[in-house]
């Protein structure tokens, strides 16, 4: 058998940054190693000076950070070969798949019961500077068979690079995004078996999430993205049989709180976007509106996407900054882009023949002691052409995604599935409710009888007096799961205590009923009915506000229908928006709009507004400037 094998050497965090290249040189001409043979060579080096010329190219072109070398090993069967022939094949192996452009160590090791070569090479090109690049694929493809051509020259035993159609190693952008998924599903099957009622119910929930579920003697899961199902309890143990089972019956589901991954938005004027950069903001947009509505959008088939929020946002900023308007637009951006990136290059290329050029030039120990004084300011410089690069080349890239996007067939899909309207404020959007159990047999006893008209009057004078009885926490800590957010809020007195005091009222209640009252759990359970009184309490705010500003429109004898044609200082008195937040005024706008029955389009209604809200704050600015001096 004949194989390569590919290894790197990453830069040291702790010692030099270039040790492990270092011990990798020292380790493989080690004599020991080499034994009575002795066959070690190199290819643009010396073996013995190896390390210090590869150290000095990546301090010429200035890429002493990162991979600091790649360690290849080629190896026969036992008992084949001969170590000349090893060496052959390992130096013609390095001069074919190097192109000669690397400093590159060899060395025949015969310390084993097979020969093997080590072959080292610097991860810096010392004819362009540019870094040695390993793609997934290159083994297959590439190195291989350059093994197996040279072995069968001497008719040695050959590894077929086909071997294998999917190996088991999988290159690491895949494992990583395996990981990442792994870690998305134990947050989301953690949720739902806290709200679950049972096995059933638990498996329906995440299947309603999207995630595509084996059931046998363990549980396995799996989501588009994925080559292969994975079992639960391996993701983690709290996902055993048993455990889910202790989870459905004492799960506090008050705790469940779903995990958001996707990067929350960056706060902007929609009214100010053309309409191609609307779309693209409508692509992230979407993805957190998936989240925040799970069960209706089957968020686990979005995995993938979300995954590459950031890339969606660095598409957004790329659009914006550049004003592009139209498609057309975005192709003559990337054609702008790739002239950048060409004319740095050239200015990157010219900086290295005139600094290469300076040393040749040095004849004395004068001349080469102000040559090394200038380095600091060339390195400088050359900082400064890749930082360029490497910012134009994410533009470019960016660029490139979005072109790509608006032919995507997969992108057209998501916009049916999840249409997007006026792009409101995501933290007004309210959440999934968990769906009811399918699967549970009894009804409700109380409805039933209503229904079959069998109640009886004592019965009815309970179900009228429920609001009454709901007043009280359960004594118990079962009951309490079982409540609703809604319930619970009602039944806490935050009226008269307001939110400030949820910690303590939460905490006192979870030591009656023999609850957890660790910081964390009551903290977040507080947390979880504050956030619901409160939006409660400005659901009905605004509500109150927009009926008083719909009564004095009709006061003023304002015609709803010709609104946009009033000047902005009646309408700002008659809105009146105060220190009202920006969504918070855009709600209020709607809430009368719909309550006038007006028939405006959402664009111009975030004109309007945006006129009417401008025109108010100045006016409230003003006043302070007044009172101030």
């Amino acid at each position: 058998m004949a194989i390569t094998k590919v290894m790197h050497m990453k830069a040291s965090g702790k010692a030099r940054i270039d040790i492990h290249l270092k011990h990798a040189v020292n380790y493989i001409l080690q004599p020991k190693k080499l034994g009575d043979a002795n066959l070690a060579g190199g290819i643009n080096c010396l073996p013995d000076s190896a390390y210090e010329q590869m150290k000095a190219t990546k301090q010429m072109f200035g890429k002493a950070g990162g991979r600091q070398g790649y360690h290849f090993v080629l190896s026969l069967k036992p008992g084949k070969g001969t170590p000349e022939i090893m060496y052959d094949i390992a130096m013609r192996f390095a001069e074919e798949a190097f192109g000669g452009e690397y400093e590159t160590v060899v060395a025949v090791h015969t310390d084993r019961n097979h020969l093997h070569a080590h072959i080292i090479i610097n991860s810096v090109n010392m004819v362009t500077g540019y870094k040695f690049q390993y793609h997934e694929g290159d083994w297959k493809y590439k190195f291989q068979p350059i093994t197996n051509k040279l072995c069968e020259e001497y008719g040695l035993h050959i590894t077929p690079a086909e071997y294998s159609k999917e190996p088991k190693n999988m290159a690491r952008p895949q494992w990583e995004r395996g990981q990442v998924f792994s870690k998305w599903i134990e947050q989301d099957a953690r949720f739902c078996a806290l709200n679950a009622e049972n096995m059933e119910h638990f498996i329906f929930l995440l299947e309603k999430q999207g995630v595509e579920v084996k059931r046998g003697e363990h549980i396995a899961v799996k989501v588009p993205g994925m080559k292969r199902f994975k079992r639960l309890d391996t993701i983690s143990e709290d996902f055993s049989r048993e455990n889910l089972e202790a989870m459905f019956k004492y799960g506090n589901a008050s705790l469940a709180s779903p995990v958001n991954h996707a990067i929350p938005l960056i706060p902007i004027r929609k009214t100010f976007l053309t309409p191609y950069q609307r779309k693209c903001y409508a692509r992230m947009y979407r993805l957190r509106l998936a989240e925040k509505k799970r069960f209706t959008y089957k968020s686990a088939y979005l995995y993938e996407q979300i995954r590459k929020m950031h890339e969606l946002q660095e598409e957004y900023l790329v659009v914006v900054k550049y004003e592009v308007k139209s498609f057309v637009d975005l192709v003559h951006l990337k054609f702008r882009l790739q002239q950048v990136d060409e004319e740095l290059c050239k200015v990157q290329k010219e900086m290295y023949r005139e600094r290469a050029s300076q040393k040749r030039s040095c004849k004395n120990a004068e001349e080469l002691e102000f040559f090394e004084v200038s380095v600091d300011d060339y390195w400088e410089r050359l900082e400064q052409i890749k930082l360029q690069k490497k910012d134009n080349l994410k533009k470019l890239k960016a660029v490139e995604r979005c072109l790509e996007r608006d032919g995507s067939m997969l992108e057209a899909e998501l916009e049916y599935r999840i249409p997007v309207g006026n792009m409101d404020d995501l933290i007004e959007v309210t959440r999934d409710e968990v769906p009811r159990n399918p699967y549970r047999q009894t009804e409700d006893l109380v409805v039933s009888q209503v229904i079959s008209g069998d109640i009886t009057d004592e019965i009815a004078a309970d179900v009228e007096d429920r609001d009454a009885a709901d007043m009280k926490l359960p004594a118990n800590k079962a009951d309490y799961m079982k409540m609703r957010v809604a319930e619970k809020v009602f039944c806490y007195p935050f009226d008269t205590k307001e939110t400030k005091s949820a910690f303590e009222m939460v905490r006192a209640y979870f030591e009656k009923i023999d609850m957890d009252t660790g910081f964390h759990s009551v903290y977040e359970e507080a947390k979880l009915l504050s956030d619901y009184y409160e939006k409660q309490k400005v659901e009905e705010f605004i509500g109150e506000r927009a009926e008083r500003v719909i009564e004095t429109m009709k006061l003023l004898g304002i015609d709803a229908g010709r609104m946009a044609d009033y000047s902005t200082d009646v309408l700002s008195a008659v809105f009146s928006f105060g220190d009202m937040e920006y969504f918070a005024g855009i709600k209020l706008f709607n809430r009368v709009i719909d309550g006038l029955e007006i028939n405006m389009e959402q664009q111009k209604r975030y004109e309007v507004f945006d006129r009417i809200y401008t025109e108010s704050m100045q006016e409230k600015q003003d006043e302070r400037d007044r009172y101030s001096r």
